[in-house]
C-alpha cells in the first residue's frame, strides 16, 4: 500500500505541470485565431477613440483626460507584445513546417497567449469611459482673435482641420502651408494658433513673421523674443544660436513661421530638429512650394480659393447687398474675376461698397478684366486685383499717399504723424493755411487707405503694408520712374543712381557714411536718410542739384553741420534734423517755402542765421536743445504762419521779469495769431503763474509748459495739454499754484512741499486730468483728501514718495477714480496698503497695476472689519488685464480674500518671498489668463486651500530665465 500510495502521489505531482503543458500547447492554432481576433477588436476600439478624440479636439478645442492618455499607451503596448507574438507563430511554423512540432516552444507561445486574450478583454472592457474623453480644465474663452472669423463656409475651415489633425499626429513634425499671397494662409494659422494656446497641449505655441529679405539674426531674435529669451545683438550669430538651442532644448512647442520666402539650416539659427521624441511640430507658411521641400517638410497643405458661392457670400457681406436685378448679374462678373481670392474679394467688394449705379459696375468689371493682360502669371493676377483698389482710389493725391508708404521698410511700424507730416510736405494734402486741419485731413485719407485693405492698422498710432501690397505699390511706383526703396539693407554707401531721375529716395536704416558728388537730381523731390550715420562730411555739392526737393530728413544721424549748398533749396518744404549731432547750421533765408524746421534734440546753440527770413514756416521745433542760450527778441513775430512752436526744455527759458534785449518777450508769443500749439520752459514761477493767468492757454489746441530743473526725462504725451514742474515750491505764502484748467496731463518731480495732490485743486480744476506722474515730492502723503475726485484720471504713476501712506486719506467718495485704468507705484516705502476695501469699489475700470520695491506693503487690499466680521468675502476687479508685483518683501497677501477678475492676462510677481499664497478660488479662475510669471522656488513654495486649484493654474506658469 505504502509502495502504491507513493506511487500516486509521485504521479500526481508530475501530472499538474504536465496538464498545464498540455493546456497551454493544445487547440495552440485556434487559441492563435482567438488573439488575432481579440487584438482587431482592440485596435478597432482604439482607432474609433482616436477619431472621435480628434474631432472633438478640432471643434471644441478641449484636453484629453489623463485616464483616456493611459488606456491609449496601454493599448499601444499590449498591441505591440501581441504583433511579436504573432510574429515568433510565424517563424516558428515556417522553421518546423514538414517537422514534429517543438512542444516546449508552443508551451511559451500558448502561455503568452492566453495571457495577452486575458489582458486584451481587460482592456477592451476598460475602453468604456462613463466621465467622458475630455475635461474642461480650459474652457473655450475666445481670449485671443487676432483676426476675423475664417471667410468661406467650408474650404478655410477644412484645411484649418487638416492642419490641426496633422499637428497632433505624432509622426508628423513638419509642415507646409501654402498658397498664392492673400488666400487667408496666416488667418487660418492664426485660428490654429488660437486652439493651440486654448488647449494647452504644447508648452509653448511660438508664432514669427519671417519677412523677404531673410535674416538669420532677425530671426534668432524674434524667436527669442517670443520665449523670453534676452539675446543681445552684439552676439555672434554662433553664440546666439548655442544659447537659444540650449533655451529651446527639453521643451515640447509649435513653432510657426509666418511669411517664409527661402529655406534656411534650423541649426543654424538654434532651433532644434522637431522629432516624435520631443513632440516639437514646425509649421511653414509660405507661398512657395519650393520654400516646403527646402524644410523638408512631411507633409504640404495647400489652401485653396473659394468656391463660387463662399466668393459671392464673402463679396457681398463686403459690398452689401445686391438690390438691382441688372446689376446682380455685373457685380457676381465682378466677384468672380477677383478668382476666389478672399484678399481680392475683400478690396473689390469694400470698394464697390452701396454703389448702385449700372455704369460704375461695368467699369469695374471692364478694368478688372483689362488688367489681366498687363501682367501674367499668379503674382502678377494678385497685382492686377490689387491694383484695382489703388485705382479707384480715384483721387490722384490719396494715390499718391499711398505709393509714398512704400518708402518705408518691409513690415515696418509706420508713424502715422510722421507720414502725414511727409504728406503735407509733399503737398499730398492740399494745404487750406490751418495745419490741424491738414492733419485732420491726413488721417481721414489714412483710413480711406486703412479701409480699402491697403494697409492695416496697427494701435492709433501706427500703421503696416502688407507686404503683397507693399510689392504692387513699388510696381507702380517705378512704372514713372517716381519712386526707390533701399531702406533697411544693410548699405554702407549710396549710389548716384540711386538717387537720380526718380521723385522719392528712401534710404533709412542703413549704415551709409559717405554720399557722393553733385549727383544729378532734378527731379528728386523727397531724400530720407534718418537712421544712418552719415558720419563724413556731406559735400558742398551734394544739394547742388536739388532744387526740387521738398522733403530732406536726416535725423537721427551723426551729422554736426550742412554744406552751404543746402542754403539754396529753394523749394525745400521739411527739412527734419531732430536726435542729430548738429551744432549749427548755415543761413536759411533762402528756403522762402519752408514749412517745418526740426531741430528737437540737437546740439545747436544758436538759431539758425535769417531765421526769421522764412516768412512761411508753421512749425519750429526747438524743444530739448541743451546747448541754445538764447531766442533773441524781434524773430518770433516775423514767423507770422507759425502754428507750432516748441521750446520746451532748452537751456534758455522764459521769463517775464527779463528785459528785452535778454530774449523774445511774451507779447511776440501771444501775437502769433495762427498759434495752436506751444512748447515752452520757464525761468521762474511767477513767469508760469504769469503766464498762466494771461489765459493765453485757452486759444491753444494743445500745450506743453515745464517750470524748474527739467532735468529729468517724464514720460508725456505729444499732442495733449500737459504740465511739468521739477524742483519748485507748489505753495507759497500758503497760496497754491495755479494752472491751466484745461490740463490733461501732470507731472511733478521734487516739490517737497506739497501733502495732498488734491490741494491743487483748491486753485485748478483737475476735472480733465487724464494722466498724473509724481515722483520725489518728499512731502506728499496721499493723493486725495475724502471727497476730491480726479473723474478723468486714466494713469497714475508713483515714483519715489518717501511719506506717501495711501492713496486716499479716508473712506473715499464714490466714483473718485472712476476712470483710471493704470496705477504705477514705485519705491514708496511708507505704504502699508494700496486700497482699503471700501475703496476698491472706486477702481473698477483698472486694467493695469505695477507694484515695485515698496518696502513696507504687507497687503493689497487692507482688510476692514465691522464688529470683527469681514465685510467682503471676494474683491471685484473685472477689467483687471496685468498685475506686476516686484521686491516688496513685507507682502504677505495681494488679499486674503477671493480676487475676482475675469479679464485678468498675466500675473508677475518677483522677490516677494512672503507672499505665500495667490488670491484665487476654484470657482472664480480668471478664464482669460495667459502667464504666471515668477521664480520657480517662490511657485513650488504657495501654500494652496484647493489643491486643485494650483493644478489648473500650472500650466501658465513661466519661470523667469
Amino acid at each position: 500500500m505504502d509502495i502504491v500510495s507513493s506511487s500516486l502521489t509521485a504521479i500526481s505531482l508530475l501530472w499538474t505541470p504536465l496538464e498545464r503543458c498540455c493546456f497551454y500547447s493544445r487547440n495552440f492554432e485556434e487559441r492563435a485565431r482567438t488573439l488575432h481576433c481579440k487584438m482587431e477588436e482592440l485596435t478597432s476600439k482604439e482607432n474609433d477613440l482616436k477619431a472621435e478624440i480628434s474631432t472633438s479636439m478640432v471643434n471644441q478645442r478641449k484636453k484629453l483626460r489623463n485616464e483616456i492618455q493611459l488606456w491609449l499607451k496601454s493599448v499601444e503596448k499590449l498591441v505591440a507584445e501581441v504583433k511579436h507574438i504573432e510574429t515568433e507563430i510565424i517563424r516558428k511554423d515556417r522553421c518546423l513546417k514538414g517537422c514534429f512540432p517543438n512542444y516546449l516552444s508552443r508551451y511559451r507561445l500558448g502561455k503568452q497567449m492566453v495571457k495577452s486574450i486575458k489582458d486584451m478583454s481587460e482592456l477592451h472592457a476598460k475602453g468604456v469611459f462613463s466621465n467622458g474623453l475630455f475635461v474642461a480644465s480650459f474652457p473655450d474663452t475666445k481670449r485671443i482673435l487676432p483676426t476675423t472669423g475664417l471667410v468661406g463656409h467650408k474650404t478655410p475651415h477644412r484645411v484649418a482641420k487638416v492642419i490641426w489633425e496633422l499637428v497632433a499626429d505624432m509622426n508628423t513634425s513638419k509642415i507646409g502651408v501654402y498658397g498664392m499671397g492673400g488666400v487667408g494662409k496666416t488667418s487660418i494659422m492664426m485660428h490654429i494658433y488660437n486652439q493651440l494656446i486654448d488647449c494647452k497641449i504644447f508648452d509653448r505655441v511660438i508664432w514669427v513673421n519671417v519677412s523677404k529679405t531673410f535674416d538669420v539674426e532677425k530671426l534668432q531674435l524674434d524667436i527669442a523674443n517670443a520665449t523670453n529669451l534676452e539675446l543681445s545683438e552684439k552676439e555672434n550669430v554662433v553664440w546666439r544660436s548655442t544659447r537659444l538651442l540650449e533655451h529651446l532644448h527639453g521643451k515640447k512647442f509649435v513653432l510657426i513661421l509666418d511669411d517664409m520666402w527661402h529655406k534656411f539650416s534650423l541649426e543654424e539659427v538654434g532651433i532644434p530638429q522637431p522629432s516624435t521624441d520631443n513632440g516639437c511640430k514646425f509649421v511653414f507658411v509660405t507661398r512657395l512650394m519650393e520654400v516646403c521641400r527646402g524644410m523638408e517638410t512631411q507633409r504640404e497643405i495647400k489652401v485653396e480659393l473659394l468656391s463660387k458661392n463662399e466668393a459671392w457670400d464673402l463679396f457681398t457681406t463686403k459690398s452689401g447687398p445686391i438690390h438691382c436685378d441688372e446689376i446682380e448679374p455685373v457685380a457676381q462678373a465682378v466677384c468672380e474675376n477677383c478668382g476666389g481670392l478672399p484678399l481680392a474679394i475683400i478690396t473689390v467688394g469694400r470698394a464697390m461698397r452701396k454703389i448702385d449705379n449700372k455704369r460704375l459696375w461695368k467699369n469695374a468689371l471692364e478694368e478688372l478684366e483689362s488688367s489681366r493682360a498687363e501682367i501674367q502669371g499668379m503674382e502678377e493676377d494678385v497685382f492686377a486685383r490689387l491694383k484695382f483698389s489703388y485705382l479707384h482710389l480715384k483721387d490722384d493725391h490719396i494715390q499718391a499717399c499711398f505709393l509714398y508708404c512704400a518708402l518705408y521698410p518691409e513690415d515696418h511700424k509706420i508713424d502715422a504723424a510722421e507720414l502725414i507730416e511727409y504728406w503735407m510736405a509733399e503737398e499730398l494734402i492740399t494745404e487750406v493755411g490751418d495745419r490741424e486741419k491738414e492733419i485732420n485731413k491726413g488721417y481721414t485719407v489714412l483710413e480711406k487707405l486703412k479701409d480699402a485693405c491697403l494697409l492695416e492698422d496697427i494701435g492709433s498710432d501706427y500703421v503696416k503694408m502688407h507686404d503683397l501690397v507693399r510689392d504692387m505699390a513699388i510696381r507702380i511706383a517705378r512704372e514713372g520712374p517716381r519712386l526707390i526703396n533701399k531702406s533697411a539693407m544693410k548699405l554702407n554707401r549710396l549710389a548716384r543712381e540711386w538717387i537720380e531721375n526718380v521723385e522719392w529716395v528712401s534710404l533709412m536704416d542703413n549704415s551709409i557714411c559717405v554720399v557722393p558728388d553733385y549727383p544729378n537730381c532734378q527731379k528728386l523731390s523727397t531724400l530720407l536718410l534718418q537712421r544712418n550715420p552719415l558720419s563724413e562730411k556731406i559735400p558742398d555739392s551734394f544739394f547742388v542739384h536739388m532744387q526740387c526737393l521738398k522733403v530732406l530728413d536726416l535725423s537721427n544721424t551723426d551729422i554736426w553741420s550742412l554744406p552751404e549748398s543746402v542754403s539754396t533749396l529753394c523749394n525745400l518744404r521739411a527739412l527734419l534734423l531732430s536726435f542729430s549731432m548738429l551744432n549749427e547750421l548755415p543761413s536759411l533765408a533762402m528756403l522762402k517755402e519752408l514749412r517745418v524746421l526740426d531741430l528737437s534734440h540737437t546740439l545747436l546753440k544758436t538759431l539758425p542765421q535769417d531765421i526769421d527770413k522764412l516768412n512761411n514756416l508753421r512749425r519750429l521745433d526747438l524743444s530739448y536743445t541743451g546747448e541754445l542760450l538764447t531766442f533773441p527778441s524781434g524773430v518770433i513775430q516775423k514767423l507770422s504762419y507759425l502754428e507750432n512752436f516748441s521750446i520746451f526744455k532748452s537751456k534758455w527759458r522764459w521769463s517775464s521779469i527779463r528785459g528785452v534785449s535778454e530774449g523774445v518777450g511774451f507779447d511776440e508769443i501771444s501775437s502769433l495769431s495762427r498759434l495752436t500749439s506751444l512748447g515752452l520752459s520757464f525761468e521762474d514761477r511767477t513767469s508760469f503763474i504769469d503766464y498762466v493767468r494771461s489765459k493765453h492757454w485757452q486759444f491753444l489746441q494743445s500745450y506743453h509748459l515745464g517750470i524748474g530743473l527739467l532735468s529729468i526725462f517724464l514720460p508725456v504725451s505729444k499732442g495733449t495739454r500737459s504740465i511739468e514742474i521739477q524742483g519748485c515750491n507748489l505753495v507759497c505764502q500758503d497760496t497754491v499754484i495755479e494752472l491751466p484748467n484745461n490740463i490733461q496731463q501732470l507731472a511733478l518731480h521734487g516739490c517737497h512741499d506739497i501733502t495732498f495732490l488734491s490741494k491743487l485743486s483748491s486753485t485748478t480744476n483737475l476735472d480733465h486730468l487724464r494722466g498724473c506722474y509724481l515722483s520725489n515730492c518728499n512731502g506728499m502723503e496721499f493723493i486725495t483728501m475724502a471727497g476730491n475726485p480726479f473723474p478723468s484720471l486714466e494713469l497714475l504713476v508713483l515714483r519715489k514718495l518717501p511719506k506717501l501712506k495711501a492713496i486716499s486719506d479716508g473712506i473715499a467718495a464714490s466714483q473718485i477714480f472712476a476712470k483710471l485704468k493704470t496705477l504705477q507705484i514705485h519705491s514708496c516705502n511708507n505704504m502699508k496698503y494700496l486700497f482699503s476695501s471700501s475703496m476698491l469699489q472706486d477702481f473698477q475700470s483698472l486694467e493695469g497695476i505695477e507694484v515695485w520695491n515698496s518696502q513696507l506693503i504687507e497687503e493689497m487690499v487692507e482688510e476692514e472689519t465691522e464688529g470683527n466680521i469681514a465685510t467682503l468675502s471676494a474683491f471685484l476687479l473685472p477689467k483687471l488685464r496685468r498685475l506686476s508685483l516686484s521686491t516688496l518683501p513685507e507682502l504677505k497677501y495681494i488679499t486674503k480674500r477671493v480676487l475676482i477678475c475675469d479679464s485678468l492676462e498675466t500675473v508677475e510677481i518677483w522677490d516677494c518671498e512672503n507672499l505665500r499664497t495667490l488670491p484665487f478660488s476654484i470657482s472664480y479662475l480668471p478664464a482669460s489668463l495667459k502667464h504666471i510669471k515668477g521664480n520657480r522656488n517662490w511657485w513650488d513654495g504657495l501654500e494652496w486651500d484647493e489643491t486643485s486649484c494650483k493644478n489648473l493654474l500650472q500650466p501658465f506658469f513661466d519661470q523667469g530665465t
